[in-house]
């Protein structure tokens, strides 16, 4: 079984982006787009230092009714949103995936080919 893990992707404007995504490939957090690899793996740290912090995690609900969430560095940066969810307890149980794969998951990168 492979570890959790932030899959980090070029986009075809040259631009830098991660998933965290879990053993079974379930994607928990998208990460914003940044301009350089150095800036993505920056933010990955980001989130590895706030990711235990439960007020780094900002709550919202969509015209539709459904939950998600930021999580934020200090000074209200976004490093990365969840999916939408359900269900309130649906949204809490992903906050603690978060809080629990953050810290342990491994980076991955990916070309553009892949």
């Amino acid at each position: 079984m492979t570890k959790p893990y932030y899959e980090v992707k070029k986009t075809i404007t040259n631009r830098f982006y991660f998933n965290l995504k879990t053993s079974e490939d379930e994607i928990l957090l998208y990460g914003e787009t940044c301009k350089t690899l150095n800036q993505c793996k920056q933010q990955i740290i980001f989130i590895k230092q706030n990711a235990y912090d439960y007020d780094c995690y900002q709550s919202k609900i969509t015209k539709t009714n459904r939950y998600y969430f930021n999580l934020l560095q200090k000074e209200d940066i976004i490093l990365g949103q969840s999916n939408k969810h359900n269900t309130l307890e649906e949204k809490e149980l992903a906050i603690a995936s978060v809080m629990l794969y953050a810290t342990v998951a491994t980076i991955k990168i990916f070309n553009e080919a892949e």
